[in-house]
C-alpha cells in the first residue's frame, strides 16, 4: 500500500482536541514540591547583600536558595564553538546579573502561592553596574561592557567570502544600498517552559527522572550528567505532549538545572512552570541585527556582487554560540547566482536575554536582504521585480550547485538540488501577480494603495549529526517504531508510521511511533533544524528495510522458500507464486524470541524481531521558496491589510503534503507576526518595556488571510526517501516579502522601507518626511 506522500489526517489530534494532552502542568507525583524564582529587576548588577530568612520562616516552605549556593556551580557548557568566539555562558544563582530577568533566588515550597508568597519576602541589596542593550550602543569604543572581565561588546567577528566583492563592486555599472533595522522577538509558543525532577536513592546508585518540555532530551541527559557528575545511564528525560517550541525549548536553561539539583537536595520531587512574563523576560530570543548592504548588477540585472555589513546582537550570552549570525552571513546569497560577496558580521553582548535558534534561525534575515537589494535594483532599471529575480536565479540544470562559501559546520555548502524557476513561476500563476499588476493600477487611480512584493528563498535543512530509530515487529503483528525525535506538533507520530506501513505494506493503524524519551533509543540530537523528516524518516526507512530482510530470513526457513520468492503484505510474509503458503508477521516476531527457555535458537539472525538504523546525511538538503503578498497601504493611519498571500515551496519529496501544508501555514502566521507585529523592545538601560501579551503584539485569526500553498518537488539526492525539511522555510520569505509589498504601495512617495516589524507609525513618519507622491508610482 502506497502511504510515503499520502495526505493522511494527524494521528494525534482527536486525543489533543478533546482536551486529552498531557504536559508538564498535568503531571502530578505524590509528594511533589513547586519551585519559583526570584529575577533581577536590574540589567546588570553586583548583589551585595541577600536576606533569605523571612522566606524560610514562611509556612509550606521547603528551602530557599541563593549566590551562596550558586558559588559552587559550575556554568552552563559552552555549545557550538566557534575559533573567533570569545565564549561567556550563564551561571545558575551568580552574585553578578546580566540581564533583567536573571534568576538570582530559588524556593521551593508546598505550591507555587506560597512559593510566590515566598519570593515577595526576600530582601536584596544590589549595586548596579553600568548596562547596554542596543546594538547602537554596544559597537561604540566607550560602551559599558556588558561582561567587566571582556574588553569588549564584540562576542565574535567572522567574514564570508567568495571572488573579491569589492573590486568588482567598482565594475558595476549599477549599485543600489539599502539598510536593514531587524527587531528582536520571542519564540511565544502557547505552552511556556516547564520541568518536573524526581531522585530515586534506594538503589545502588542515585537515580534521576526528568520530565520536560523540551525539544532535546538527549541533550538534557547529556548535559545534566557532565553537570551533576552522574553517569547517563542513571538519568532518563522524557517529553510529554509538548505545546509548542519553535527553538525556546532546545537550549538548556539554568533553570533546568536548578530545578533537577534542588530535588536532589531536597529529596523529593520538585516541579517548575514558567509564566509568561518569566517567558518575556528569561527564554531565548531572536532576529535582531542590523545590515548595511549593497549589490552592483550589470545594466541587464545581472548579479556582480553583494556586500554586507552585519552586527548581531547576542544578548548576555551564548547558550547556542553564535549560529544565527552565521547561518544569516552564509545564506544571504539564496538561490541567487551571486560570483562576488563579501560579509563582515560583528557579533555582540549585550544586557538582554540571549539569544538562540528561532523558527527559520537567522534565515529571514538572509531572505530580506537580497531580495530586497534586487527590488531596489529592478526599480532603478525599470525591471519587473520577478523579472530581475528569475534572470538571476540557479538554474536547474546547474545542481549540485557550489556556492563557494562554508556551511555552518565549516563544510563546503552545494545546494544538492531544485528548480527555483519552477517554483517562481508557479508562485506567479497561482498569485495572479501580473493581474495584480493590472489591478494595482486601477486601485492606484482610485486612491488605493496596493503594493506587491515578492521573495525568493532558501533553507538548508536536514542537518546532522545523526538521528535514529528502532524498528519492532510486535507478537500481535502491529509495528512499533521508536525514535530520537521529540514532537512538539510536526505529525511524527502520523509521518514516521507512513514509512513504517510502506516498507511492510500494511495500514498505517497497525504502526505505533513513540518518541520523546530517552529510555526508548540509546541515541539522539534532537528537534530542530527542520531535520527530524529527513534524519529520522530515513532511519524508521532503513530500520525498516533491515526488519523486512531479517523477516525475511525467518520466513524462509519456515516456509521452505527463498527470501526472493517471498512477499510482504497485510501483516503476512507470503509466497508470491502460492499466496497460500504464507505466516503472519506476529508469529515470525515470536518465533525470533526462540521457543521456550533452554532451547537451542534455530535461526541464524540475532534475536529479537527489531533493527535500529542511526541517520547522518553527508550534508543539508536546501529547500525553495518563493512567496508574493499583496497588501493595502493606508497612507493616512500607516494602517497594514494583507489581501493575498501565495507561496510554493519545494521540500522535496513529500512524505504527507497535508502535515507539510499545516507546517508552511503556520510558517507564514509566524512570518506574518514577525514582519508586521512582533518586537521585543528594551529601554537604553536594559529595561524590557514589552512583558506582557498587552505590549507584545501577536497575530490573531483576524490578521492572518487565508493563503495559497503549492508546491514543486524536486527530490534530495543525500536520502533514500528524496525528503527535504519543511518545518521553518514557511516563515523565511515571509519578512521579505511583505516588507517589499509595503514599500511598493507607497512608490509615489519614493520612500525606503528598513525595518522589521513594519510599524503604522514608522510609515506616517517616512510619509511625512517625503515629497508629496508624484504620479502612480508604478
Amino acid at each position: 500500500m502506497k502511504y510515503i506522500g499520502k495526505a493522511l489526517k494527524r494521528k494525534i489530534d482527536p486525543r489533543l482536541i478533546r482536551g486529552n494532552g498531557r504536559y508538564i502542568a498535568d503531571l502530578d507525583i505524590p509528594g511533589m514540591q513547586s519551585a519559583a524564582f526570584l529575577r533581577s529587576p536590574h540589567a546588570h548588577a553586583r548583589i551585595l547583600d541577600i536576606d533569605l530568612e523571612e522566606a524560610r520562616k514562611l509556612p509550606g516552605v521547603i528551602a530557599v536558595f541563593g549566590p551562596e549556593e550558586g558559588k559552587d556551580f559550575p556554568a552552563l557548557p559552552a555549545l557550538f564553538p566557534h575559533p573567533n568566539l570569545v565564549p561567556v555562558t550563564q551561571r545558575p544563582l551568580d552574585s553578578v546579573v546580566h540581564h533583567v530577568g536573571e534568576p538570582v533566588a530559588m524556593v521551593i515550597a508546598k505550591n507555587r502561592y506560597i512559593a510566590e508568597d515566598a519570593i515577595e519576602l526576600i530582601k536584596v541589596k544590589y549595586e548596579p553596574l553600568p548596562a547596554v542593550a542596543h546594538i547602537d550602543d554596544a559597537i561604540q569604543t566607550d560602551a559599558p561592557l556588558a561582561h567587566q572581565h571582556l574588553e569588549s561588546n564584540v562576542a565574535a567577528h567572522f567574514q564570508q567570502s567568495v571572488g573579491d566583492a569589492h573590486e568588482a563592486m567598482k565594475e558595476a555599472p549599477v549599485v543600489v544600498k539599502h539598510r536593514f533595522k531587524i527587531g528582536r522577538v520571542s519564540c511565544l509558543p502557547i505552552e511556556t517552559r516547564g520541568l518536573l525532577a524526581k531522585w530515586d536513592f534506594n538503589g545502588p546508585e542515585p537515580e534521576l527522572e526528568v520530565h520536560a518540555a523540551t525539544q532535546s532530551q538527549h541533550e538534557m541527559r547529556s548535559i545534566l550528567s557532565k553537570l551533576l557528575n552522574i553517569s547517563e545511564n542513571n538519568i532518563r528525560v522524557a517529553a510529554p505532549d509538548v505545546g509548542g517550541a519553535f527553538g525556546a525549548k532546545a537550549i538548556f536553561y539554568v533553570e533546568d538545572f536548578l530545578v533537577v539539583w534542588a530535588a536532589r537536595i531536597v529529596k523529593v520531587p520538585v516541579r517548575w512552570i514558567e509564566d509568561r512574563m518569566e517567558h518575556m523576560m528569561s527564554c531565548i530570543h531572536e532576529r535582531e541585527q542590523y545590515h548595511e548592504a549593497s549589490l552592483g548588477v550589470t545594466e541587464d540585472g545581472k548579479i556582480i556582487a553583494v556586500i554586507d555589513t552585519m552586527l548581531a546582537n547576542n544578548g548576555a550570552y551564548v547558550p547556542w554560540g553564535i549560529i544565527v549570525p552565521i547561518m544569516t552571513s552564509t545564506l544571504i546569497p539564496g538561490p541567487y547566482k551571486v560570483p562576488h560577496y563579501f560579509c563582515d558580521a560583528k557579533v555582540l553582548y549585550t544586557n538582554t536575554v540571549p539569544m538562540a535558534p528561532f523558527r527559520g534561525a537567522g534565515r529571514p534575515q538572509a531572505a530580506l536582504i537580497l531580495n530586497r537589494l534586487l527590488d531596489q535594483a529592478a526599480k532603478k532599471l525599470n525591471i519587473d521585480p520577478v523579472e530581475i529575480r528569475r534572470r538571476n536565479l540557479i538554474q536547474e540544470h546547474e545542481f549540485p550547485y557550489r556556492t563557494g562559501l562554508r556551511s555552518r559546520d565549516g563544510s563546503p555548502q552545494i545546494y544538492d538540488s531544485g528548480n527555483y524557476q519552477k517554483v517562481l513561476s508557479e508562485a506567479i500563476e497561482l498569485s495572479g501577480y501580473y493581474e495584480w499588476r493590472n489591478k494595482q493600477k486601477q486601485y492606484r487611480k482610485e486612491g488605493k494603495y496596493i503594493g506587491i512584493g515578492v521573495a525568493t528563498a532558501i533553507e538548508n535543512t536536514g542537518f546532522g549529526s545523526f538521528e535514529g530509530a528502532t524498528v519492532r515487529i510486535e507478537v500481535t503483528g502491529e509495528i512499533t517504531v521508536l525514535t530520537s525525535a521529540a514532537t512538539q506538533g510536526q505529525g511524527h507520530e502520523t509521518t514516521f508510521a507512513q514509512v513504517a506501513a510502506e516498507v511492510f505494506d500494511l495500514p498505517v493503524e497497525k504502526v505505533t511511533v513513540r518518541e520523546g524519551d530517552t529510555k526508548l533509543i540509546t541515541y539522539g540530537t534532537g528537534t530542530f533544524a527542520s531535520r527530524m523528516g529527513v534524519l529520522v524518516g530515513t532511519a524508521v526507512f532503513n530500520a525498516s528495510n533491515a526488519l523486512k530482510d531479517k523477516a525475511l530470513q525467518i520466513a524462509e526457513e519456515k516456509l521452505g522458500a527463498k527470501a526472493d520468492e517471498l512477499s510482504v503484505k497485510d501483516g503476512y510474509v507470503y509466497k508470491e507464486s502460492d499466496p497460500s503458503i504464507r505466516i503472519a508477521l506476529g508469529e515470525l516476531a515470536h518465533e525470533a524470541r526462540g521457543l521456550f527457555p533452554g532451547t537451542t535458537f534455530p535461526y541464524s539472525v540475532a534475536p529479537g524481531l527489531e533493527a535500529t538504523d542511526y541517520f547522518a546525511p553527508k550534508a543539508a538538503s536546501i529547500t525553495g521558496m518563493t512567496d508574493i503578498a499583496v497588501v493595502e497601504v493606508d497612507p493616512d493611519s500607516g494602517a497594514i491589510q494583507i489581501l493575498d498571500y501565495t507561496s510554493i515551496h519545494d521540500n522535496g519529496k513529500l512524505l504527507n503534503p497535508l502535515v507539510v501544508k499545516g507546517q508552511v501555514q503556520g510558517g507564514i502566521s509566524n512570518g506574518i507576526g514577525n514582519a508586521l507585529y512582533e518586537e521585543i523592545v528594551y529601554d537604553k538601560q536594559g529595561q524590557l518595556l514589552t512583558s506582557t501579551l498587552m505590549d507584545y503584539l501577536v497575530p490573531s485569526s483576524c490578521e492572518v488571510p487565508e493563503m495559497k500553498i503549492g508546491h514543486v518537488e524536486t527530490p534530495s539526492p543525500l536520502n533514500p526517501l528524496g525528503a527535504k525539511g519543511a518545518g521553518e522555510s514557511g516563515t523565511i520569505p515571509v519578512p521579505a516579502a511583505i516588507q517589499s509589498a509595503v514599500e511598493d504601495a507607497l512608490a509615489a512617495w519614493n520612500i525606503k522601507v528598513e525595518n522589521i516589524p513594519v510599524k503604522p507609525a514608522q510609515l506616517k513618519e517616512l510619509l511625512r518626511q517625503a515629497k508629496e507622491p508624484a504620479g502612480s508610482g508604478i
